[in-house]
């Protein structure tokens, strides 16, 4: 979809050099059946190197659960009592910095809604859009790309070795390939795990609909599947896994494989040692987090 700048109110919001004021930074990836909510505040000199090493905070939600955007508003809630327990006693007020990575308007809207409603007095949201990606889009519609896949893009090219392909294993997966001079150049997209299975169970009789998130999807099969399950799971697995490879020699082979998304860990062990993948599954989210700092 293409991004728009949030509708959402704007208040005047007090300097974090002043002592009444705790500013929570959210970051907020909505995808097509789950959100991230990845937050920085202003931890501890102690607190922010165990934060370093353990990456971005981040909390998960499923869209098919119909509390989510209630869950989102709780969470948020949650942090922003934590934060202010920390602080000076002088500082009295949280306010929120909010930036909404989406590709799901019909997901979206609503959240910036309920966001704006609970925290109306100290609050600013908005889109995060193509005019935030730093790297050069060289494709035919640059502003048609969805913008998961820049921010993961921009977020492996500042980390890994370029030229980068990267892999987002999530309702579908996407082959992206940025240059050695950091241009994104286009990829591919394909049905995810979840999509390729749901597909197999709603055109026959016989197949059934695998949880890809209960299953124990990384004991890949070294043979055939001796069952329905592990039959489908290698068969899905490997049509996935051995697109990636193919793409990869499209692409010219000697580039940082990097693979992201929620399904990452299946496709990793899927792949066969010699890709030497780099499993990292929240990049949208470090995305956002570099998008977040309060020198921006």
């Amino acid at each position: 979809m293409t991004d728009e700048p949030s509708s959402s109110n704007e208040p005047t919001q007090p300097s974090e050099s002043q002592c009444d004021v705790v500013m929570v930074r959210v970051g907020i990836d909505i995808g097509n059946t789950a959100i991230k909510v990845v937050t920085q505040g202003a931890p501890t000199d102690e607190e922010a190197g165990s934060l370093k090493d353990r990456g971005p905070q981040l909390r998960s939600i499923s869209l098919r659960d119909p509390e989510w955007i209630t869950q989102c508003v709780e969470h948020l809630r949650t942090l922003a009592a934590k934060l202010a327990e920390r602080a000076s006693s002088d500082c009295q007020s949280v306010c929120y910095d909010v930036r909404v990575a989406s590709v799901n308007r019909g997901s979206a809207e609503p959240l910036v809604a309920a966001l704006d409603e609970a925290f109306y007095d100290c609050i600013r949201v908005r889109f995060v859009t193509h005019q935030d990606v730093s790297m050069t889009i060289d494709v035919n519609y640059p502003d048609r790309v969805g913008i998961d896949r820049l921010l993961g893009a921009e977020a492996a090219f500042r980390r890994h070795a370029a030229p980068v392909i990267i892999v987002d294993a999530g309702t579908t997966v996407t082959v992206d390939f940025v240059s050695a001079e950091g241009v994104f150049c286009g990829g591919a997209i394909l049905p995810g795990l979840e999509m390729q299975t749901a597909a197999l169970a709603a055109g026959t009789d016989a197949l059934p609909k695998l949880d890809w998130a209960s299953h124990r999807c990384r004991e890949m099969p070294e043979g055939p599947g001796r069952d329905t399950v592990a039959a489908m799971r290698l068969g899905v697995l490997s049509s996935v896994a051995g697109a990636v490879e193919r793409l990869l020699r499209i692409y010219g082979g000697a580039a940082t494989l990097v693979v992201t998304g929620g399904d990452a860990g299946c496709l990793v062990d899927a792949l066969p040692a010699e890709c030497r993948a780099v499993e990292e599954p929240h990049l949208v989210a470090q995305a956002l987090l570099d998008l977040l700092q309060p020198n921006e």
